[in-house]
């Protein structure tokens, strides 16, 4: 008797194997994206830090919160400044023209947490939860 196809066992092993496939690829998959993020908005925090520190070199100041980010606009220092991170949650930016601080909430989108993305007089002070 010649019979063709799968039995049931062979059927549930090849299920099986790609269930546990999938546990695998699926958090490994999250955190590659998560990664990506951060990066993304740390190399991004950096270019407005760039626009900041030559608008301080031609000004003598950093602008001031209620003029962030439009005179780096108007000015040309950056055609458009981006407000969200790649999570999609607002930049923070504090200045006393002295010296900012420009803030990303992390991948939680709360403040005052580990994960934290924070730039200061043109340099990374806080690089997030996955110190990239």
């Amino acid at each position: 008797m010649d019979t063709k196809g799968f039995t049931l066992v062979e059927l549930l092993l090849v299920i099986l194997v790609m269930a546990i496939l999938t546990g695998i690829a699926i958090p490994a998959y999250w955190l590659v994206s998560a990664r990506t993020k951060e990066t993304a908005t740390e190399s991004e925090m950096m270019n407005i830090a760039k626009a900041l520190e030559i608008h301080n070199t031609d000004h003598m100041v950093y602008p001031l919160p209620g003029e962030y980010p439009g005179v780096l606009e108007d000015n040309g220092y950056m055609s458009l400044v981006p407000t969200r991170d790649a999570w999609g949650n607002n930049y923070g930016y504090d200045s006393d023209g002295i010296e900012y601080t420009l803030t990303s909430r992390g991948i939680d989108g709360i403040g005052g947490n580990g994960d934290d993305i924070s730039v200061s007089n043109g340099a990374l002070i806080r690089d997030g939860a996955y110190n990239n």
